[in-house]
């Protein structure tokens, strides 16, 4: 594996976008690069729909409840160990879209343990990258983004549940490469490239 990758953050931080980036950017490095494989470029964006465990977190994450919130945590758990199973040992470059930070969906006492846990068993990167920004700001881009009423809101997005998950995601992010998510994605896709083309 020449790079594990991951992007992380707020629905409405753009993670999506910069992983896109990353991805054609890789894509183009692999086309003029024999060292890397084109086709072992791969980008896995959580929960996918490809899959029984992403279609039943997606599934859970459009209804409301405790129970609704325990499935779909529970779900993007096994999508997310099935992508590492199927592509970790076998891409030179894996971008992950949203991997490590579902501790954040529990209690806040448990926070800590089970991220310590889970990134004692499952792989971890230098790459790491938290796009912070205020839940305010998240909280609008979200609601911009479902101007369509046929787009419900995810169970996650309302602004109770993102102060939340900022607090709770600030004891465990130490590690990671934290970047402002409120600037534009051309300033965020310029900075995450000059960190991942500084190492590569």
């Amino acid at each position: 594996m020449e790079k594990f990758i991951v992007i992380d953050g707020f629905d409405g931080s753009g993670k999506d976008t910069q992983s896109q980036f990353v991805f054609e950017m890789y894509k183009n490095i692999a086309s003029k690069n024999s060292e890397i494989s084109s086709e072992k470029v791969v980008l896995r964006s959580h929960p996918e729909n490809d899959n029984y465990f992403g279609c039943k977190s997606h599934k859970a994450l459009l209804k409301r409840g405790k129970t609704s919130k325990i499935i779909a945590t529970i779900f993007f758990g096994l999508d997310v160990i099935r992508s590492l199973i199927l592509y970790y040992h076998k891409s030179d470059v894996l971008i992950f879209s949203r991997y490590l930070l579902t501790p954040t969906y529990f209690p806040k006492k448990l926070v800590k343990p089970v991220y310590g846990f889970f990134s004692f068993i499952l792989p971890i990167s230098d790459f790491m990258f938290y796009l912070n920004l205020p839940p305010e700001i998240a909280m609008e881009r979200i609601t911009r983004r479902n101007v369509d009423e046929s787009q419900k809101l995810q169970t996650f997005e309302n602004l109770e549940s993102l102060k939340e998950c900022r607090e709770k995601v600030s004891l465990i992010i130490s590690d990671w490469i934290e970047i402002d998510g409120s600037k534009d994605k051309n300033e965020i896709r310029k900075e995450i490239e000059n960190i991942l083309l500084k190492n590569n």
